[in-house]
């Protein structure tokens, strides 16, 4: 079954990828459509940060620790303007606590 098919399918399988898929979409959906483009960029990063890509198959180390820095540098970047974005727009108090909220689990979690 393609992804496609999940998206426009009314009744789903109850399988984990379509759970997974569903609960995607959802966060998608709840998301203000002003930040998709931030959030797809995110997504990307994401993806390219845990898919090997075929010119690095067999990379030494210091070109693995060079290209996850690269993608933790444009994670960074991405998570840094939408925080820009979300500090502009929107309640203060909210956004203060958004904030407060995730330089704790990046402080308690870096990656």
């Amino acid at each position: 079954m393609s992804q496609s098919d999940l998206i426009n399918k009314p009744e789903l399988n109850n399988t984990v990828a379509e759970n997974y898929l569903t609960e995607i979409l959802r966060e998608i959906q709840a998301t203000p459509k002003e930040y998709w483009p931030n959030l797809l960029q995110m997504m990307r990063v994401f993806r390219e940060s845990v898919t090997f890509k075929p010119e690095l198959s067999n990379p030494s180390p210091s070109e693995i620790d060079a290209q996850q820095e690269k993608l933790l540098n444009q994670q960074h970047q991405a998570l840094k303007q939408l925080t820009k974005e979300w500090l502009e727009e929107g309640e203060q108090e909210e956004q203060t606590e958004t904030w407060e909220y995730l330089s704790q689990e990046n402080n308690e979690n870096p990656v």
